[in-house]
């Protein structure tokens, strides 16, 4: 029985469902940017880049989780910043859900702009 087909029926027997599995995987996100943004207090500045990225993303939400031979974990990302390349925090979040679910991908499907006043908004 190839790993796919074991997969499938363990989810079954066990009563896992995609919205389950989002939901764990939500957590993990959540998990990841909360330990990211606890690290930006012993940043110095030869991190600013860093420091920023982390700084700038305010909340991720899972929006789609495909199964698969490789998992792919689709993303929205809320911003207070112009700011659209996440690469740190991308790597974080792969790393820790792959510990659970070997070999995900992560995929930013939207980046939104929660920002109501600021460059490249009013200016």
């Amino acid at each position: 029985m190839k790993l796919n087909e074991q997969i499938s029926r363990i989810k079954s027997v066990m009563g896992i469902t995609e919205s389950k599995m989002g939901d764990g995987i939500q957590m993990f996100v959540n998990q990841s940017l909360q330990y990211l943004k606890s690290l930006t207090d012993e940043m110095g500045l030869g991190e600013m880049d860093e420091l920023e990225e982390i700084e700038s993303v305010d909340e991720i939400k899972v929006t789609n989780v495909v199964t698969g031979k490789e998992p792919i974990v689709y993303v929205d990302f809320y911003v207070d910043s112009q700011r659209r390349d996440f690469d740190n925090v991308i790597a974080t979040i792969e790393h820790e859900v792959g510990k659970y679910l070997p070999n995900v991908r992560v995929v930013v499907d939207n980046i939104i702009d929660n920002r109501t006043f600021g460059p490249g908004i009013d200016f």
